[in-house]
């Protein structure tokens, strides 16, 4: 790094008594670029303790620096702006759920970042970002699974680098190759072509792009975070994927008569993202359905995707509802669960997703009782110490 070869760099460390070749050697192996921005992991100037006590005798000017020489040295990589890293807390800075993942401790190092770092305290979960807040805020954007455009703003959402397993599952390769049922013709009996998803908590298209990449007809996905909306909208153009969004009020009616929202539908649209509360899901998409059955634009959902981490027990109702009664399909039920708790957790899943789709299938006059399977857990990743992030495949049969 130019910096540390600086002749007020090199007389600093001599008047501390720190070899530069020490901190050469002490630099940080660990960082990850999202085009323009790099993130440092949070001890990056603390430890080992020869970096910490260096940064620590710096003048702030002097900070800035060395801020723009770790930009030069990413130059190549398309990097303008820096950042410390920080976790997704589960609770907002108001103390209540964070049910939008927003990031809560991003730390802007370098580059003109505007208010992209302005985090919005509004108490509306449900409000879109301003055309202003979307042009000043900082977008990122990554590659992953064979070409998939992924893009965020990430001082307003998350970005989950250890979901990269699952989406190669659902696309049909990777460690797992072959354990997602359900996305082909003979398992589908049908076309995927003709097929759909939804998804609960479709972000910013993390699963989402996933199953459109496989080739399903549309995904219908809900999202509660305007930014992750956005980011879902940005991400869909980039990949050459319609996508319309529709607003959900707070009582569940949509901003449009329904009639209308289904004639502006275009072959195009491979994505309908609700951006409101999913528990209007069941209500919401059988009045799409009962329309485009009419006319014959319908395609049966076949797969719910539930990737609400800790649990997206409170969505399970509905996914048993929008799932297609008549041919059945499969949950993707994302839970974190203690590794000693896996089966456990497998045989309780399926009883209480059996329960709601039997009741499913009373209040629509099916005579058949449901066949209920747990066919697969996958391991995603460890969520913390001895808790792990599983996904069971849940497997529901139609009438």
């Amino acid at each position: 790094m130019e910096f540390l070869d600086m002749p007020e760099s090199k007389s600093l460390l001599a008047n501390i008594g720190i070899p530069v070749e020490t901190l050469k050697t002490a630099l940080p192996k660990r960082f990850t670029v999202y085009e323009p921005l790099l993130l440092l992991p949070t001890n990056t100037f603390n430890a080992p303790p020869e970096w910490s006590t260096f940064y620590a005798v710096l003048p702030s000017e002097r900070r800035k620096e060395l801020y723009a020489s770790i930009a030069k040295a990413f130059k190549r990589l398309g990097v303008t702006h820096i950042a410390i890293n920080s976790f997704i807390s589960l609770m907002n800075t108001q103390g209540l759920e964070n049910r939008m993942r927003s990031p809560s401790g991003l730390v802007p190092l370098y580059g003109d970042f505007q208010d992209s770092c302005i985090i919005s305290t509004s108490s509306d979960e449900n409000t879109l970002p301003q055309a202003k807040d979307l042009q000043s805020a900082l977008w990122v954007r990554t590659v992953q699974n064979k070409g998939i455009i992924q893009i965020w703003a990430p001082f307003y959402t998350m970005f989950s680098r250890g979901n990269i397993t699952e989406k190669a599952r659902i696309l049909g390769y990777g460690p797992s190759q072959g354990t997602f049922q359900g996305l082909d013709t003979q398992s589908l009996q049908q076309s995927p072509a003709d097929t759909s998803v939804v998804d609960m908590y479709a972000g910013i298209g993390y699963f989402v792009f996933s199953y459109l990449k496989r080739g399903v007809k549309r995904v219908w996905g809900w999202e509660l975070n305007g930014w992750s909306v956005e980011g879902l909208r940005r991400g869909c153009e980039a990949n050459g994927w319609g996508c319309k969004v529709i607003r959900i009020m707070e009582d569940g009616h949509t901003e449009l008569p329904i009639i209308d929202l289904v004639e502006s539908l275009t072959k195009s649209d491979r994505v309908v993202v609700f951006h409101g509360d999913n528990k209007f899901a069941a209500s919401i998409l059988g009045k799409f359905k009962y329309i485009m059955e009419q006319s014959g634009t319908w395609s049966p959902v076949r797969h719910v995707n539930l990737g609400l981490l800790p649990s997206s027990q409170s969505s399970w109702d509905n996914a048993c509802r929008v799932l297609d009664s008549r041919r059945g399909g499969w949950l993707h039920v994302h839970e974190n669960v203690g590794v000693q708790e896996i089966e456990k957790k497998r045989e309780e899943l399926t009883t209480q997703v059996g329960k709601l789709r039997a009741q499913v299938h009373l209040e629509q006059k099916i005579l058949q009782a449901p066949e209920i399977e747990c066919c697969h857990v996958e391991h995603v990743k460890t969520y913390a110490p001895g808790v792990m992030h599983c996904v069971f495949d849940i497997s529901l049969s139609g009438a």
